[in-house]
């Protein structure tokens, strides 16, 4: 098998090149490195959504597609301790986002919020639920009580939050484009989120 020529290369130069001349070689070279981690995330995502392998796949592929065009990347910006890493944490959020593409093109994904609200069971400790099934009723009664921009924040929250302490900058402004409101407005949605969801479970215990 014949070595990449740009095997050797740095794979933040590696990804400027293929943004600044589309190159087929360099774009394979990148693949190659990246592909793997991508996939992994992707299938574990899939996994704890119970949704089917083949979106996990379809997305992973999707990223790196999203390499040659996007206009997110910025190095400066990069967190990351090397190259590899810095790469790696703009690649997974990209594909959080297409995540979020395809949960908002379902019909019906009540299952999406499932596992935020077996959460706030959890610590809230007051729902005295027994069945799966009841569980789920219990579930999609209590986001019921949110509109769509609530419920796109308190999801984002849930993603992010579990490592993260604040949301990330470039995370904050891809949710406000997302639901159409200005950053600074984030904050009472989900201020408005988080009482409904309290006022809900109050409701259910009474």
């Amino acid at each position: 098998m014949l070595k990449s020529k740009y095997e050797q290369v740095e794979s933040i130069e590696l990804l400027e090149l293929i943004r600044d001349s589309n190159d087929n070689e360099a774009y394979k070279e990148f693949v190659q490195r990246f592909l793997p981690i991508v996939k992994d995330q992707c299938l574990t995502k899939c996994k704890l959504r119970k949704l089917d392998k083949s979106i996990g796949m379809q997305i992973a592929h999707d990223t790196l597609e999203k390499t040659r065009k996007s206009k997110s990347f910025k190095k400066e910006k990069l967190n990351g301790s090397d190259s590899k890493s810095k790469i790696t944490g703009w690649l997974f959020r990209i594909s959080s986002n297409l995540f979020y593409d395809y949960h908002n093109s379902q019909k019906c994904n009540d299952h999406v919020y499932d596992f935020y609200i077996d959460e706030l069971f959890l610590k809230a400790n007051e729902l005295n639920v027994i069945s799966l099934a009841e569980k789920r009723d219990i579930s999609i009664k209590i986001l019921k009580k949110l509109n769509p921009k609530e419920r796109e924040v308190v999801i984002t929250d849930i993603e992010y939050k579990r490592s993260h302490k604040y949301l990330p900058e470039d995370v904050n402004e891809s949710l406000a484009n997302r639901i159409g409101v200005k950053k600074s407005s984030i904050r009472k949605i989900r201020e408005r989120a988080v009482m409904k969801l309290n006022n809900a479970i109050d409701e259910i215990n009474k």
